[in-house]
């Protein structure tokens, strides 16, 4: 083997740390030159000045960039005859210098690759990290006496979840997860290049740096340099520039590690406070989301899926417990029926297979039923309405075991039968009707209050039989 010297190696390390830098050069110097970015960066807010609108454009002036555009926000005023009118306080923001640095960094983080978790970095090397969140998630769990064995897997758990991925995985479940009212903000940035090319990324989140983000294939990252940019960049009346730049706190953190690491703490819970329960719904079911034992009302909440079946098929329950079991396992057979009818309906499983982001829910025991006697006169009433299923009306056991199923965030409301049919009810539209679709009343209340209904569902009627074709 060479012999390598002190001198020899540090020729050679400068050597390649300037070939390095040399392709680093070349690298940028062959990157297409930014021609225009426009940013547009909306609030739709809970006040009566909302929505809030931004639109700000960055382009090369000189030796350098500048940027200019325009800030809105509503302005309600009170005409003459008493009609409401709506109207906009515009506010002209004319050319300002913006550093060429900081639109650098803007281009990189578009281009950089997406990032999948959120890591613990971002919050600064100031916090602590591994969180007093999780001591005193592990130390409340201690305090309810498990068993030696399950103690164990307690403290190891604490142990993983405090460094590395795990941590990351926590902290962005958190940050995922964490509560907040609706206030609709919306940033969207574009880039144009000198060969013709673009990026572009946007975000209608409301977490911290409005994470995640998604490029135009729709690619979600969880990297806050892009919102860091902006924040950088954005003229501080834009409308969400302090939420670009706010900067993170320990209890912030602590908050995000608390919820992040919820689901293992209930877990845990249910194990110590019910063990027996627990280990018959783990043989029976795919455990999803799982809520602790509620000690004084001796009732859980758990959403199960069916082992093989789809997986984004999922029933939402509520469990009574009696001392550490179940009060009445035959719920687990009414669990198992349930899901059985809308896993084994063709027509359902087509939709499941080509929606698989999309999440099929059911519910039972949560409440009044959601697919109750009302809902069903309903569905009878409509699809008759669309001259669908004229057998309902003669013979009512049909709906007997039908299960409701939702698709989606604003979801198409399914029905499957225990013959294996299934039809894909209505979709809600809220305020925008579907072109060609008739029109409908939501569903009734499960709770049973009295409303009137609004027209904001679109009916479908589409029936597919027991083999899944569409008739």
């Amino acid at each position: 083997m060479e012999k390598v010297t002190g001198v020899a190696l540090g020729l050679r390390l400068a050597a390649a740390f300037i070939v390095a830098a040399t392709f680093s050069t070349h690298s940028k110097a062959t990157e297409p030159a930014v021609t225009r970015i426009v940013i547009d960066d909306d609030w739709g807010g809970l006040n009566p000045t909302s929505p809030h609108r931004s639109h700000w454009v960055i382009e090369p002036r000189g030796s350098g960039y500048v940027i200019y555009g325009t800030y809105s926000q509503r302005r309600m005023e009170q005409p003459p005859d008493d009609a409401r009118a709506e109207e906009r306080d515009v506010t002209n923001l004319p050319a300002g210098p913006v550093p060429a640095s900081a639109v650098d960094a803007v281009v990189s983080a578009l281009r950089a690759p997406p990032q999948a978790m959120i890591y613990p970095a971002l919050f600064g090397p100031a916090i602590d990290h591994a969180g007093a969140s999780i001591d005193k998630t592990v130390q409340r769990l201690i305090a309810l006496n498990p068993p030696p064995a399950l103690r164990q897997r307690i403290l190891d758990w604490g142990d993983s979840v405090r460094k590395g991925e795990a941590l990351a995985q926590a902290i962005t479940l958190g940050v995922t997860n964490d509560f907040h009212t609706d206030d609709f903000p919306s940033v969207r940035i574009e880039a144009s290049f000198a060969d013709g090319s673009r990026l572009a990324s946007r975000s209608g989140s409301q977490n911290l740096f409005l994470l995640p983000w998604r490029d135009a294939s729709d690619r979600k990252t969880f990297s806050a340099d892009l919102p860091k940019a902006l924040g950088a960049v954005l003229p501080a009346m834009s409308a969400n520039r302090d939420r670009l730049t706010e900067t993170p706190s320990q209890d912030e953190l602590d908050d995000y590690l608390e919820t992040g690491t919820g689901e293992d703490y209930a877990r845990f819970q249910v194990q110590i406070v019910a063990p027996k329960a627990y280990a018959i719904l783990a043989s029976r079911f795919t455990l999803g989301e799982i809520n602790p034992v509620d000690t004084d009302s001796q009732q859980m909440f758990v959403t199960v899926s069916l082992p093989g079946a789809m997986p984004n098929l999922s029933l939402r329950t509520r469990l009574a417990i009696k001392g550490k079991a179940l009060a009445e396992p035959a719920a687990l057979d009414r669990m198992t029926a349930s899901l059985t009818t809308a896993a084994t309906a063709p027509g359902l499983r087509k939709a499941m297979l080509s929606a698989p982001d999309d999440a099929f829910r059911m519910e039972q025991g949560v409440g009044n039923p959601p697919f109750g006697a009302e809902a069903r006169s309903q569905f009878v009433a409509q699809m008759t309405e669309a001259h669908k299923l004229p057998e309902l009306v003669a013979d009512p056991h049909l709906l007997d075991g039908a299960e409701l199923v939702t698709q989606g965030f604003s979801p198409i409301y399914w029905v499957a039968l225990r013959d294996h049919r299934a039809i894909a009810w209505k979709r809600y539209a809220g305020g925008k009707a579907t072109s060609g679709q008739r029109r409908c009343a939501e569903l009734p209340d499960p709770d049973g209050g009295a409303r009137v209904l609004d027209m904001t569902d679109d009916c479908m009627g589409q029936v597919y039989d027991a083999a899944g074709k569409a008739l």
